[in-house]
Order: structure tokens, then sequence, then C-alpha cells
């Protein structure tokens, strides 16, 4: 999702790109990151951000911060070490949920590289996708209070 105004034309390619956008997967296969990279910065970068605003993350996630820290914990440790991690989540009702309503509100530039994004949309839905198939909340379209940067400027 991006914050302003940035409006599609409509066009074939730009609903195909959308969808990837919105749905993944986030592989090389998107347009806008088909140059190499190194993955292990990208995760490490993807960690260090969620980690720097954890507390925030947690405090906006309307699925509670019990059950959002232990399903995040869980996607940043198969993020940063390839394990699946999702069947040690000891309370999935809504992680599933909570996991996909920050994989859909990760902000490119704002909170990380478009490398360190991909990374950790791919770990969030993979542990998502483990535990369930809940779908978080929908993203507002006439405003983006969800959004607000004042939540994590500290």
């Amino acid at each position: 999702p991006q914050m302003g105004g940035c409006y599609s034309n409509s066009s074939a390619q730009a609903i195909k790109n959308q969808k990837k956008v919105d749905c993944g997967p986030w592989d090389k296969q998107l347009p806008d990151v088909g140059y190499g990279q190194d993955l292990t910065t990208a995760r490490i970068d993807a960690a260090h951000r969620v980690i720097k605003h954890k507390k925030s993350i947690l405090s906006v996630n309307p699925y509670g911060d019990k059950v959002t820290d232990v399903a995040l914990r869980s996607a940043l440790t198969a993020m940063l070490t390839g394990k699946n991690c999702s069947e040690n989540i000891p309370v999935k009702k809504d992680a599933d949920r909570a996991l996909r309503y920050i994989r859909d509100r990760v902000n490119v530039p704002r909170d990380m590289s478009v490398h360190a994004a991909r990374e950790l949309r791919t770990a969030l839905e993979k542990t998502a996708s483990g535990i369930g198939a809940g779908k978080g909340p929908v993203i507002p379209v006439k405003h983006r209070r969800d959004q607000d940067p004042k939540l994590f400027g500290r």
C-alpha cells in the first residue's frame, strides 16, 4: 500500500502488477525488484525495522499484542533461519489474520527498503499460511488512519 495520490491507469499490466504487490508472491518477478540484491542484508534490515517498531506494531494490530507478538516472532525467526515456525505458535486463533494485517500495511519506503519489505511480506505470508486462511481487515480506501506515521516516529 502506498500513501498519497497514487492512481491506477487500469491497464491490464497495471492490474496484474497491483495484484502481485498486494497479494504476492513477492519474488523476483516483480518488475521493480528484478536487479540483484543481498537477501541476507534485506532480511536483517526487515528484522531490525520490525524490532525497532515492535511496540507500535503490536499496539495498532487489532488482534491483540499477545497473539500478534508470538506470531510475529515466529515469522521473523522463519525469515532469518529458513525454518517453518508456525507449528510453534500456541494460540492460533487470529494469528494468521494478525500477520496478514502487518503484511498488508508494510509501507515502502517509509518502513524499510523494497527488498526488506519483500522478504518480510514473504515470511509473514508463509507463516500465516501455515496457521490458517484468515484474512486481515480490508485496507480503508477513504482514509488511511491505519498508517498514522506519528505512531512510528518514536
